[in-house]
């Protein structure tokens, strides 16, 4: 048969040796080029190896800076975690795609790979919704009822849920009634969409997909609108205070005279850093909304296309999309994250002493390594040779 010819029973019969051969499924690649399978394979490869190598920068730079300790990013750990767990996966799906024979390894291996495919996508969503709402709580409420609600042990309660969800409503029940495994339409390993139960798995992931949106949706517009409300009430507090400036200088003189200029300028300059990180949590939203805006435009397609039902290449690139996010994250995060920046800038440089709020075993690498190593922080300003 010709590549590109159309694919019909009588022609699978007339090229195809008789007995349980002429029942083979005819894959996308088949009916559309093998030239496809090397493209297909490909892309999986390098969104396999920027996201392995990203993710585990992000968790590098967690561990040196406890800067970066705080509730948000416990979130985006735990969003890298499925972002990592994703791209581990994607070398096997190269594999299989290339295999001509079927799933080269084990069943049982194949189901796994399904299985935390799924895990991992639907943890994303909603690990993105706990983010949007982690924000959305920071920003507008007060600061006593946030620390209220994300106490470690909440914290952790969160971040367990993410992935206790997807595990009991969406894989357990498909372990006892199938569902996972190769399909040699796609040559992939994923829940299968002709199982008897697959709407309701499907209609499970989507109506957490679609709460998740909601909540982000939600989220991020509750966020701009307050932002821009702060904004006008703080520009029309400067032009209050650009009124009373002459009174505010003949304050400040007397105050001088007086002896207690210091504790005068200590108010301010607390005053400016807490506006200071105000900003910084403004930019981190940003960077945030961006993950999150990057991520339905990857996600999107793929879910549109999906119950259609039409099963041809175009489905495949559209997975394909949908799984580059997972490498797409840590490139954000050390572009536009204020602080993922500093610290990926210092390891890219190999700047180590120069990472803000050093990490405990990072000190202590630092302050045990070889005198040849401190020579070369005295001759460097501290930075490594």
């Amino acid at each position: 048969m010709e590549t590109g010819a159309p694919v019909t029973y009588d022609n699978i019969l007339s090229t195809e040796p008789a007995g349980n051969d002429s029942d083979r499924v005819i894959s996308v690649y088949e009916e559309y080029g093998y030239y496809h399978v090397i493209i297909v394979s490909t892309l999986f490869s390098i969104i396999a190896f920027v996201g392995i190598t990203g993710n585990i920068l992000v968790f590098f730079a967690v561990s040196l800076s406890r800067k970066l300790h705080n509730v948000t990013n416990a979130f985006i750990v735990n969003l890298t975690v499925c972002d990592f767990l994703t791209c581990c996966v994607l070398p096997f799906h190269a594999v299989a795609v290339i295999a001509e024979d079927g799933w080269p390894l084990a069943d049982w291996f194949c189901s796994f790979i399904a299985a935390l495919a799924i895990i991992t996508n639907t943890c994303g969503i909603l690990n993105l919704a706990a983010i949007a709402l982690n924000r959305y709580i920071l920003i507008t409420k007060p600061r006593k009822k946030y620390m209220k609600m994300y106490k470690q042990k909440k914290v952790a309660i969160m971040i367990a849920s993410t992935w206790v969800f997807p595990f009991i409503f969406l894989l357990t029940p498909q372990f006892f009634l199938g569902g996972l495994g190769y399909r040699e339409k796609f040559r992939v390993c994923i829940w299968n969409s002709e199982h008897a139960y697959a709407l309701i798995f499907q209609g499970i992931a989507a109506i957490a997909f679609f709460v998740s949106t909601v909540i982000i949706i939600f989220s991020y517009i509750s966020i701009y609108v307050f932002v821009r409300r702060h904004m006008r009430m703080m520009e029309g507090k400067q032009e209050n205070e650009m009124h009373g400036s002459t009174d505010a200088a003949e304050e400040e003189s007397a105050v001088t005279v007086n002896g207690v200029n210091g504790r005068d300028n200590t108010l301010k300059q607390r005053k400016s850093k807490k506006n200071g990180i105000s900003r910084k949590q403004i930019e981190i939203t940003k960077n945030l909304c961006l993950v999150v805006v990057t991520f339905f435009i990857c996600v999107l397609p793929y879910t549109i296309h999906l119950p259609t039902g039409i099963y041809d290449m175009r489905g495949t690139y559209f997975a394909l999309l949908f799984m580059s996010h997972a490498c797409i994250n840590p490139i954000l995060y050390a572009s536009k994250h204020p602080h993922f920046k500093i610290i990926f800038k210092c390891i890219f440089k190999c700047q180590y002493s120069e990472i803000p709020m050093q990490t405990a075993w990072l000190k202590n690498v630092l302050s045990t390594g070889p005198s040849s190593y401190s020579t070369a922080v005295s001759s460097t300003d501290g930075r490594f040779a």
